[in-house]
């Protein structure tokens, strides 16, 4: 993958001044797309002329509407595409066998290019997490309703994926890197919160997400949303215009089966914000849905450097089992103000949140008297003191060096005295 990825930076490169960024990706995903399901033409356009080029991939993605939404065969806006880069990325992917490995290199290069400017491209740490923290889920089914270009979704290789993304650039690229990988899937375009395209008769075994954080709602999308089904905490004529953390909350549960767990990326200040938040953590404890609260560093996402947390929801936990609190806030390396999760740091993440390490300061298990006691807030230091070490001093010797220090003034005072009569 290493040589592909360098592959592909050149080709960004050479395109920089004649093509966006953005543009480059969604031509590259276009082109390979069009080789992977249509190859019979693909071998014709390789031969072809950089003239004609253009024309035989839009046709050859017309061929592909009848099993594949329309918007995904389309090839971009012309004005997206400088004619010379054409050819160069026909040429690169006339060279890939392996089309899943072409997907993951996308996405990595979507995350280091665009991560800062958009949150729709999740990055290697939060796939690394989740995967380590969901486990083997082969013959599982998914559910992600605000799954970027569903890189956890494809990396947790679950059973069959059901994802909806509102952003349609986002959902045509994401389309075309599934198809690359083989996967089994049913992605549809539009505002899972609003209207869900699956309903809610249907239920997964897996819900996995990393929504918007903190997002903000107008009058008619707040009215809207107050009446939708998944709403299990009543909000009145309309959900407070930043419930938006809550409500994603609510919409992973509402998408669970009977012994459905759900892994779900909030910002941290859902622990612990009184009004329509304090109400839904409320439902969760009450009900016995939360299983785990996992704090993750500062700098762990692109594009913000707020501290995240991921919430475990379980339909199915056993009345009776504390909460388990995580401090993951300094595991991962440093570097150059972000922070990198390795395998063995996720590892070491899901044994905690498992209980397999509950000797670790980093633990804790927390029945719900206590957390009554501390009014049904989740924020983990309220639950994991972090013990800070503090070097003890020896007066003795702190007082003989003092005393060195303040025999050195004097001395430099005479000094000082006697240049300046010398000099009067």
């Amino acid at each position: 993958m290493e040589n592909l990825t360098k592959q592909l930076w050149n080709l960004m490169d050479s395109s920089r001044g004649s093509m966006e960024v953005s543009h480059t990706l969604e031509l590259i995903s276009y082109v390979a797309f069009i080789a992977k399901e249509n190859p019979d033409s693909f071998q014709i356009i390789v031969n072809s002329g950089h003239a004609k080029q253009l024309d035989m991939l839009i046709e050859a993605g017309k061929v592909l509407e009848e099993i594949h939404p329309t918007e995904v065969c389309t090839a971009p806006e012309h004005y997206r595409i400088d004619g010379k880069i054409i050819n160069h990325v026909v040429n690169v992917v006339a060279t890939i066998t392996n089309f899943d490995v072409l997907a993951s290199a996308l996405r990595e290069l979507s995350a280091q290019t665009l991560g800062r400017y958009s949150v729709n491209s999740a990055n290697l740490n939060m796939e690394r997490v989740f995967t380590a923290l969901v486990g083997a889920c082969s013959k599982k089914t998914l559910y992600d309703g605000a799954c970027g270009l569903a890189r956890v979704a494809s990396s947790l290789n679950a059973g069959s994926l059901y994802l909806e993304e509102k952003i349609h650039s986002t959902y045509v690229t994401a389309y075309r890197l599934l198809i690359l990988e083989g996967k089994d899937f049913r992605l549809v375009a539009g505002d899972s919160l609003l209207e869900s395209a699956f309903g809610y008769e249907k239920q997964f075994d897996l819900v996995v997400m990393e929504p918007p954080f903190s997002l903000k709602f107008g009058a008619d999308e707040r009215r809207r949303l107050a009446e939708s089904p998944f709403i299990q905490v009543p909000t009145g004529n309309s959900v407070s215009a930043t419930a938006g953390d809550s409500l994603w909350i609510q919409q992973a549960l509402s998408k669970l089966n009977n012994t459905g767990k759900g892994y779900i990326l909030l910002p941290q200040g859902c622990l612990f914000r009184g009004g329509y938040d304090a109400k839904v953590r409320e439902y969760l404890l009450e009900n016995e849905l939360l299983e785990a609260v996992i704090g993750l560093p500062a700098n762990v996402l692109d594009g913000t450097g707020i501290p995240p947390a991921i919430l475990v929801l379980n339909k199915n936990k056993p009345a009776g089992l504390p909460v388990v609190f995580v401090d993951a806030s300094e595991i991962g390396t440093n570097s150059k103000n972000r922070i990198a999760i390795s395998e063995q740091d996720a590892a070491l993440i899901a044994d905690l949140a498992a209980g397999k390490r509950a000797d670790d300061e980093r633990y804790k298990a927390v029945f719900m008297p206590e957390i009554r006691q501390q009014n049904n807030e989740l924020s983990i230091s309220r639950y994991i003191i972090k013990h800070i070490a503090v070097e003890e001093l020896d007066i003795a010797q702190e007082l003989k060096i003092l005393n060195n220090y303040q025999v050195e003034f004097e001395q430099s005072q005479k000094a000082l005295k006697t240049l300046l009569a010398k000099y009067q």
